[in-house]
């Protein structure tokens, strides 16, 4: 038995958070299912894979509480079609265990099942625990997430290490061509290290909002648990050990340039026209004492581009794969850029003009 009523866009976007956690197809037929429950004033949603579990609470007015397992695609799809208007939504669990939902005009009806085998999420027990700003661990996950490995040779590489030492934390993603880093200060006095899955930090992502708020993270040989004020997710973790970050591109560069950002994010982007996945084609960056010079060609035509710098050093001709040019460039928020390079075969750096909150490292494309 149940009944209640609460806010339909709180709903909507519950039901949109924790339906990432339940799989697509699964011979375990319970992990189908939302788990839902009319507690104290709010109403608890549940999605678990055993690889990732989303819980979410809303505000609700319970008038007798209950809880239940719901078929996830059907739940979500009635929830997503109720009409678009400012009122509430009431839910019934009936004594058949039919549930009722009810908003304006629109009404369904459908089955439920127990909810005593729906695995809830994994406890993280005596790990360690940090706290961080919710603004700040979305935006060091945005500017990293994007450089890990799809390819499972390498499992390490597939996830987001978070990296904690002496009230410092490194969030690196790498996927043997590239590594961004994201470096931050915090207050921790103890230190650790996870990776979390790459999958499962991009659906972080869509629940951590942009407040000050401090979110909750803690760690155990297994799993990972981030708190919020609104939702948990609760992540396993990848086992072994990550490649050493920190050295990757510990050489002497001969060639240092500044930039805006956004002229040479544009400019590569241009000559990326005529690249794609199959021609494997480069772009060749030919830098001298003012300006840069782009030059992409593959079967599909050419392009040529030219762009001003300040630089310091001895002129050099390099390339690259521009989709790594690209993505760093846009996971980037300032409005100029300092890249620096050694030689035409070793990795190049971008960083800040001051500071070291970022560090995106690329390899470049051996030419003949």
């Amino acid at each position: 038995m149940m009944k209640m009523k609460c806010n339909r866009r709180d709903l909507t976007e519950a039901v949109s958070l924790v339906e990432k956690a339940v799989p697509v197809a699964t011979p375990i037929s319970v992990l189908e299912g939302i788990f839902i429950e009319a507690k104290e004033n709010a109403f608890k949603l549940v999605g678990n894979n055993m690889d990732l579990g989303i819980e979410c609470f809303i505000p609700a007015d319970v008038e007798e509480k209950g809880l239940a397992m719901v078929r996830a695609s059907l739940f979500s799809q009635a929830i997503k079609k109720l009409p678009d208007t400012d009122d509430d939504v009431f839910m019934e669990i009936d004594e058949k265990d039919n549930l009722k939902i009810e908003c304006g005009h629109a009404k369904f009806n459908f089955s439920t099942s127990s909810a005593e085998e729906f695995p809830q999420l994994s406890q993280v027990l005596d790990g360690k625990t940090f706290e961080m700003k919710e603004s700040l661990i979305k935006n060091m996950i945005k500017q990293t997430v994007y450089a890990v490995s799809t390819r499972e040779e390498k499992p390490v590489l597939t996830g987001v290490l978070f990296d904690v030492e002496q009230n410092i934390i490194n969030v690196v993603g790498c996927d043997g061509f590239r590594v961004a880093i994201r470096k931050e200060e915090i207050e921790n006095s103890q230190n650790l290290k996870f990776i979390l899955p790459g999958k499962n930090a991009k659906e972080l992502l869509g629940i951590l909002g942009e407040t000050d708020q401090l979110v909750k993270i803690s760690v155990n040989d297994n799993n990972v648990k981030f708190v919020t004020d609104r939702c948990i997710m609760v992540s396993r973790i990848i086992d072994g050990e990550y490649l050493n970050y920190k050295s990757v591109a510990n050489h002497k560069n001969t060639l240092e340039f500044v930039v805006e950002r956004r002229k040479i994010l544009n400019s590569i982007d241009r000559a990326a026209t005529i690249v794609n996945e199959a021609s494997k084609s480069h772009v060749l960056l030919d830098i001298d004492e003012t300006s840069v010079s782009i030059d992409c060609e593959s079967v599909m035509g050419k392009v040529k581009d030219k762009f001003s710098i300040d630089m310091q050093g001895e002129p050099m001709q390099i390339a690259f794969n521009p989709k790594y040019l690209i993505e760093a460039f846009k996971n980037i928020d300032d409005d100029k850029i300092k890249l620096s390079f050694s030689t035409p075969v070793t990795p190049a750096v971008i960083r800040p003009l001051e500071g070291e909150k970022y560090v995106y490292i690329i390899l470049p494309v051996r030419i003949k």
